[in-house]
């Protein structure tokens, strides 16, 4: 009785010390490195191909004032179900540390729409990746990217929201590489 008693303070303990610390926002250069996997992504806007399989690489390094991610997509949708075609999309964008502590504003340039924006924060384990665009019509569309760090790399959810319509998700599963 004694032991169990010890025991279950020892874990009170040892939980109670781990906890705030794992709850914690980690660092940006937690993220740093390059992942590579694939998912499956549902669309309501195709009526053929409303879910398909897509590659991914991600790759997040320093820059001399905060962060550049990089990612390609590999798309396969539209032509013949069978043999659908094949895309290759890719964007980078540099992030720049804000006042607030794991929050980042982009770069203008090269992935933000025209008068477009992009941010980034850090919540947990979480990096996201916030795009937002207004087009000529006035429809908005945001889209996210939430990169999870896990034991065996990262989790990617993207998701895009057209004029308050969730149009796409995708979610992959992606393996950090040897530097």
């Amino acid at each position: 009785m004694k032991r169990a008693t010890i025991a279950l303070a020892a874990i009170g303990c040892w939980l109670a010390l781990a906890l705030p610390a794992i709850a914690a926002d980690l660092n940006i250069k937690a993220f740093f490195g390059k992942f590579t996997g694939s998912g499956v992504a549902q669309s309501e806007d195709s009526l053929y191909f409303a879910t398909t399989v897509r590659d991914t690489d991600v790759e997040i390094g320093p820059t001399p004032d905060g962060f550049r991610a990089a990612w390609t997509t590999v798309l396969r949708q539209g032509g013949d179900p069978s043999k659908p075609n094949v895309r290759r999309r890719s964007t980078t964008m540099d992030f720049v540390q804000q006042v607030q502590l794991n929050q980042f504003k982009a770069k203008p340039g090269e992935g933000i729409p025209p008068g477009g924006q992009a941010w980034a924060r850090i919540n947990g384990n979480t990096l996201t990746i916030y795009i937002f665009s207004v087009d000529e019509s006035g429809m908005y569309e945001i889209q996210s990217y939430a990169r999870t760090l896990t034991g065996a790399g990262m989790d990617l959810v993207f998701s895009r929201i057209k004029d308050g319509e969730e149009t796409r998700t995708v979610k992959a599963k992606l393996t950090r590489m040897a530097n």
